[in-house]
């Protein structure tokens, strides 16, 4: 993407089928290609962020987690401020490619970020800064002046990070386990500012920790009311929230919520301050409480009429074995409702299976039905 000329993707934009070519966006044709590709940049460094983050998690180096999960939200917030101001102008904003993630070790992986990366983004804000000021949009101009504020105290702050934990080998003794993103800029530090954001001036209010995952992981696997089966649904369900959510999106937890007997059992422990996904995970308790408990009474030696002849059909359509579904789903394309998708999504998170038991089929097909008798 980042190789993408600006004249080109300008091209690509307007060459979109049914694409509006907008007054505004002949007016601001640089401004246009230049926040889209700042928007492409920030989405696939969310990605890449996040991927650091497992990465740190998986080496148990929780605060470098936290800090990488900051990027990753500050990138995030980058990529929904450029996509508004480009819808505002009425131009398309172009999704780009999942993006290719070399990820290695996590002290590797802070000195690209730190090293290479940040500094390499860094250098060519002066230029785009230059293709827009002839052009004159004051909000896209103090856009990629913030952006490019962001990413130079991102850089300050790994190579700090980065310096701490090669002085301590590795163990983070001086490494910060709190950091905040401001919700306007992206502007990521360790620790609450005093009184506002240092790159937009915004109000620390704005400002909102990032939540590493291992917290939620840390409160399952403490959890004895828990047998492992239930800790790895438990987990498959949070990658799941945790991958598809949207970071605008507004979640309460209701005060009695944390005092339920479902609480009690797949709960994350005492209250605190949760982030947005552990926020989605403990509203949607009781649904997914209610899903494993329909799993777990599928009883393989006392299927009925009913579902042998569901299996009986499965089989003879797409053969004896397991059956991963998404594949078949995927050559009967055009011929599998959204609704059958779905569903599909849900079995793979409960069963943890891609290739689908015949207790996972009736799974599927009991799921199936209640979701057509609710409609």
């Amino acid at each position: 993407m980042r190789n993408l000329s600006l004249a080109l993707l300008a091209a690509v934009l307007w060459g979109i089928p049914g694409a509006k070519a907008s007054d505004v966006v002949d007016t601001y044709p640089e401004t246009v290609a230049v926040l889209q590709l700042l928007h492409g940049d920030e989405v696939s460094a969310a990605h890449t962020y996040r991927a650091y983050a497992r990465q740190a998690r998986q080496e148990k180096h929780q605060n470098i987690e936290s800090f990488f999960a900051a990027l990753a939200w500050s990138a995030t917030t980058r990529a929904a401020k450029t996509a508004a101001l480009l819808e505002r102008m009425e131009a398309i904003v172009i999704e780009p490619p999942a993006p290719n993630i070399t990820v290695s070790t996590t002290r590797l992986n802070l000195r690209f970020m730190a090293n290479v990366e940040a500094p390499r983004m860094e250098k060519r804000y002066p230029l785009l800064i230059e293709r827009i000021k002839r052009e004159g949009h004051a909000v896209a101009i103090q856009t990629v002046t913030h952006a490019w504020k962001v990413d130079a105290g991102q850089r300050k702050l790994g190579k700090s990070v980065l310096s701490s934990m090669e002085a301590f080998l590795g163990i983070g003794a001086r490494i910060p386990s709190e950091f905040y993103v401001c919700q306007n800029c992206g502007s990521v530090d360790a620790g609450m500012p005093e009184l506002t954001c240092p790159v937009c001036g915004g109000p620390i209010s704005d400002y909102k920790q990032a939540h590493a995952n291992w917290r939620f992981y840390r409160a399952i696997d403490n959890n004895p009311l828990l047998n492992d089966e239930e800790k790895a649904f438990a987990r498959r369900m949070y990658e799941h929230i945790y991958a598809s959510s949207d970071p605008t999106e507004h979640v309460t937890v209701a005060s009695d919520a944390l005092y339920s007997d479902v609480y009690r059992k797949w709960g994350l422990g005492p209250g605190r301050d949760f982030c947005l996904e552990e926020k989605i995970y403990i509203a949607g308790l009781e649904e997914m409480a209610n899903i494993w408990e329909t799993y777990q009474a599928i009883d393989t030696n006392n299927f009925d009429e009913a579902d042998r002849v569901f299996l009986q059909e499965m089989h003879e359509r797409y053969g004896n074995g397991r059956i991963n579904l998404r594949r078949e789903f995927a050559r009967e394309r055009g011929k599998t409702s959204s609704e059958a998708e779905s569903v599909l999504e849900t079995v793979e998170i409960v069963t943890g299976n891609t290739e689908l038991s015949d207790r996972d089929l009736i799974f599927f097909r009991e799921l199936i039905s209640k979701s057509q008798l609710a409609g």
